[in-house]
Formats: C-alpha cells, structure tokens, sequence
C-alpha cells in the first residue's frame, strides 16, 4: 500500500520532463546508497530533485532494508541533500514532499529517533518558506560550510560503523586498499570516492593462519585507526 501510494501520486502529477532527469536521480540515489561519499555531480543532481529523490529511493530500496539503521541515515542524507535548497529543485511538482514524508512516515515505524524528525521539521520549513535554514556565526567568524559538512560527516558516519570485530568484508564496502608497504595483519584502506581520506587497520587472520601474504574477507577487524587526511602512496 505504502509504494503504491506514492507512484500514484508519482504518475498523477510527474511531467515528460520530470521522467527524463529520474534516471539521473536514481544513479545518484543509488551511489549514495552504496558509498558513503558523494561526488558534487550527484550533490547537483538531488538538489535538483527535490521529491523525485524519495520516488528513486523507494525504486531502490526494499521495505525490508528500509528498516535497517544504515539505510535510514543514508536516505535522510539523500533527502536533507534533495529538499536542502528548495529554489534549486528543478520541477514545481518535486517542490512538494509528498513522497518524501511517507517515506519519512515509514522510517518512523522502524524507529523514529531524532536525526528522523529534524530532516521533517527541515523539509517542511524549507518547502513551506522556500528557503533553507540559516545558520548563524559570530561576526568575524568565517561562514560555516554546511554543503561540505554535511559530506564530511556522511563519512565520519559509516566509517565510525565500522568496529573491532567485523571483517575484512565489512571494510570493503565503505574502502578500498592503496600501494605502500602491507601484510596480511596490516594495511591502510582509502575511502572509496576520496583516496585522500584514509584508516589503519590490524586484523586477526581467519583461516590458513599461518599464511601471511593472502588476505582473507573473514579476516577480523582487530583495530582501526580514526580516519585522517593524507596524500596518496603508490606500489
């Protein structure tokens, strides 16, 4: 009942204009659902989008993995970067959050916390004033950047999921592996989509033990650095 509400209100009112750009808008839906950076392309894109967002979220995600608490903080990501600048969404009918609150009504029943309930309250000041909040400094202060802060803490998020105990799998889907010296207990990863952004990480082999040079995705996470800045290595 939940989607076909929303592609009911989705063919009622969506222009030939609309069906155009939403393949665009589900690529980037689908990257940030993946990773957790963003390209500014894919930052353009939502911006643009305003509720198409929530529709290409909805033919992305099923209901079950909507429940999960790592598809919830990514989805409100997508939704605060889709309704964050409500003079920039391209349609007048995706100025409207029709989709985007019974979504937000469906993240509620799995767990309506707070971050649930201050993306609401932001879309709705956003879309009823045309104008996104403002955030004020200090005079002499330099303006806060919140486009990049929102990006820095997308990683800072999925990145702090990641814990001792885990494996190696579970790495790989936020970072990759960079050259530079490593052995199969020791290796620093960069975060996919930003190479610059880097951990540490010890494991404990799991399996053949005794063979140190092939890495095991059942290897276990032993200890992670915090993520930290550096420049590229190459082999």
């Amino acid at each position: 009942m939940f989607i076909l509400m929303i592609y009911t209100a989705f063919a009622q009112e969506c222009s030939t204009d609309d069906f155009v750009s939403f393949g665009e808008t589900k690529t980037a839906v689908l990257r940030l659902l993946s990773y957790p950076a963003y390209t500014a392309s894919d930052e353009k894109v939502l911006n643009r989008a305003g509720d198409m967002a929530a529709l290409a979220v909805i033919r992305s995600v099923s209901m079950e993995d909507l429940n999960s608490a790592e598809k919830t903080r990514k989805v409100l990501l997508i939704l605060n970067l889709a309704f964050g600048a409500p003079q920039l969404i391209a349609a007048s009918t995706n100025r409207r959050p029709t989709a985007a609150m019974l979504l937000l009504d469906h993240l509620c029943k799995a767990n309506c916390d707070q971050e649930i309930q201050n993306i609401r309250n932001e879309i709705q000041h956003n879309t009823s004033t045309v104008h996104p909040y403002e955030f004020v400094t200090l005079e002499g202060d330099p303006p806060l950047d919140m486009e990049h802060w929102q990006w820095v803490a997308s990683v800072l998020r999925s990145t702090y999921e990641i814990k001792p105990g885990m494996t190696r799998k579970d790495l790989l889907r936020a970072y990759t592996t960079e050259g530079g010296l490593s052995t199969r207990t020791q290796r620093t990863y960069v975060l996919k989509g930003c190479p610059g952004i880097k951990v540490d990480v010890e494991f404990v082999p799991v399996g053949n033990a005794q063979n140190g040079l092939n890495e095991s995705p059942n290897d276990e996470i032993l200890k992670l650095s915090k993520p930290y800045l550096d420049f590229g290595h190459m082999d």
